[in-house]
């Protein structure tokens, strides 16, 4: 999602720009094959970058968990080979973390925290994150919370339902501070136009439950709310991994260095349910 927002931005801007993609039916001069799960030993771009946005990744918490030797072949060694062989052609790589770097105990976490994982997704981009770090070479490291988008299959379901009458249930004891793809695009695009290192965080400026995130949606929407039946995750099968108490991260560095606040919570959240190109820029 970001990755394919980003390079239509870039392209839209007139800029030169490149992605890549695993899948050989979508190859093409604009388009480089990539395949993290393979030996990226040789992998080069055929022409040196100015910058590199890594934004592939297996993000989901569950197949992390399920599979972890799989995942980290993805997370941590295929990023970062890839990392490592952009930056020795003299790029600037900018890699996209998560706000599962931390144990969720307690808001607003600062970029000078320590990483304190408890799920395996997390672990992943932690290691990945500290390899990166003491690789010397300068970089950014880009920590997100919730991302929403025009496409955000979840949303886009519990919309359609309401639309209908239909009843939805989402988790009652799951947290999130989303933000819009807009912001974060804008925020990968200022930091690798000026080649900003450090690490950067992206969040909303506060947690919500997703069952207040669905009742503000119907509420957008005019919808009857006696529709948002909520159940706790573990009704779903969601309890094999940590369920974190908070996932907002503390943007300080993001307003200072890039001028940057993403619109609020609720902004989001009711563009999600009324109009998801609003999430994009659109």
């Amino acid at each position: 999602m970001v990755g394919s927002a980003l390079l239509a931005r870039l392209r839209e801007a007139g800029l030169s720009a490149m992605g890549t993609t695993r899948r050989p039916e979508h190859v093409n001069e604009q388009c480089l094959h990539l395949d993290l799960a393979e030996d990226l030993q040789q992998w080069r771009p055929p022409q040196p970058v100015a910058a590199a946005v890594l934004c592939a990744a297996e993000a989901r918490v569950q197949p992390c968990k399920n599979n972890p030797a799989q995942t980290a072949r993805i997370n941590v060694e295929g990023i970062s080979q890839l990392a490592k062989n952009l930056q020795a052609q003299g790029a600037f790589v900018i890699f996209l973390s998560t706000n599962h770097v931390f144990d969720g105990s307690v808001p607003f976490r600062s970029p000078r925290d320590s990483c304190c994982p408890v799920t395996e997704y997390g672990r992943q981009k932690a290691e990945t994150e500290r390899r990166l770090r003491q690789s010397g070479a300068a970089g950014a490291i880009v920590r997100f919370t919730k991302i929403l988008g025009p496409r955000t299959l979840l949303f886009a379901t519990w919309a359609e339902a309401l639309r209908r009458g239909q009843s939805i249930q989402p988790f009652s004891d799951m947290m999130m501070a989303p933000v819009p793809l807009s912001s974060a695009v804008s925020a990968l695009l200022l930091i690798a136009g000026r080649r900003l290192p450090g690490i950067f965080q992206v969040s909303g400026e506060r947690d919500v439950t997703y069952e207040a995130a669905a009742r503000a949606g119907a509420g957008a929407m005019g919808a009857d709310p006696r529709l948002v039946m909520p159940v706790k995750a573990a009704q779903a099968g969601f309890d094999s991994e940590p369920l974190p108490l908070h996932t907002t991260l503390d943007t300080e560095t993001l307003k200072s260095a890039l001028g940057m606040v993403p619109p609020s919570v609720q902004w989001t959240i009711e563009a999600a349910f009324l109009n998801p190109q609003l999430l994009s820029g659109g």
